[in-house]
């Protein structure tokens, strides 16, 4: 998927991988196409209604600019919050749940029939539809996307190939443009917005960066200072899209990593993987282990221990370093007028 291996060994299983794409690229084309046509319509619902999504596969960091956008939406438009999210499991509605405590969280497959339940029990006006882009069942009014800007589309081929879920081209249903931890970014991010706007010229760009804010001691329950990793030693432990990110961060902050336990995205974790995590620690003299608030939550509600090692979290807020006023803008726009874009 990412060509990081090559040679005769792992050719016929990229060829089997291209196969693949080229069926799942049909499928894609054929539901555009029935959208397109009217065989198949958006739902529309008597609300604003703003998707979050991304073109590839993981890693972008949609659930903290969801949390962002939120709060936002709520604090600074004075607009009656709810978001929207698929429901495939209860770890993402918790986190949001503890970020966003105050706004409405609906878990769900039908997004439409979510929408209308947040006019009715909460009274709201717009829905923040997590994870939506290739959501086609509701119609929205503004639809934004997250692109990593270090590594925007993979080897710009369609899953399982590579990391996309829609052709690059599919950026032409976008009004706005997130690109996202360009704080590592070295250079090229005009000629990613170049070839961005050469697909659709009239797109709002935002540029984020996700900052670490505090170290959370979930033993004690006490914040600390992200002063506490400097010089420590530490075992980092991961189930998330973009593990390197991570690695690079808690270096950046003065660390130094022992091991980094690195499962797949989406990853739920179980008794047998605490017993690998354990015996890796059993190995390794450190001082502490620290995950991400994504792999807090799953290994939370799992009740999993870790006995005599010591489990912190690393909390981490999206920033928006430019863009915001021209975002501001649109959503000023959208709620002046009535009808669907």
């Amino acid at each position: 998927m990412t060509d990081k291996r090559s040679g005769p060994v792992v050719a016929p299983l990229k060829f089997l991988l291209y196969l693949a794409s080229f069926c799942y690229g049909i499928a894609i084309y054929i539901r555009r196409l029935l959208y397109k046509y009217g065989i198949f319509r958006a739902g529309r619902v008597p609300m604003k209604v703003i998707s979050v999504g991304n073109l590839t596969l993981g890693g972008t960091g949609k659930t903290p600019f969801v949390i962002w956008l939120a709060r936002m939406l709520n604090d600074e438009l004075n607009k009656t919050v709810s978001i929207l999210i698929r429901g495939y499991g209860w770890d993402e509605q918790n986190m949001l749940k503890k970020k966003v405590s105050d706004i409405p969280i609906l878990a769900g497959e039908n997004r439409a029939r979510s929408c209308h339940k947040a006019i009715r029990l909460y009274g709201s006006n717009t829905a923040v539809l997590d994870d939506g882009f290739q959501h086609w069942e509701l119609a929205r009014n503004l639809d934004i996307v997250l692109i990593d800007s270090r590594n925007p589309f993979g080897n710009g081929r369609l899953f399982p190939r590579g990391i996309l879920r829609e052709p690059i081209e599919a950026v032409n249903r976008a009004d706005v443009i997130v690109l996202t931890k360009v704080d590592k970014k070295k250079a090229g991010l005009d000629i990613v917005k170049s070839e961005l706007k050469r697909i659709k010229s009239d797109l709002v760009f935002l540029e984020s960066a996700h900052r670490p804010k505090y170290i959370y001691d979930q033993r004690n329950r006490v914040e600390l200072p992200l002063s506490y990793l400097n010089k420590k030693r530490l075992i980092l432990l991961s189930g998330i899209g973009d593990p390197s990110y991570f690695e690079e961060t808690v270096r950046g902050l003065g660390a130094d990593i022992a091991e980094h336990i690195v499962f797949s995205d989406h990853h739920n974790y179980n008794q047998e993987d605490m017993a690998r995590i354990l015996k890796r620690c059993d190995e390794r003299k450190f001082d502490f282990v620290l995950m991400t608030e994504k792999d807090e939550v799953k290994i939370r509600r799992m009740s999993l221990s870790f006995g005599k090692y010591i489990p912190m979290t690393l909390v981490i807020e999206i920033d928006i370093i430019a863009g915001k006023e021209q975002l501001v803008a649109r959503l000023t726009g959208l709620y002046n007028r009535k009808a669907f874009k």
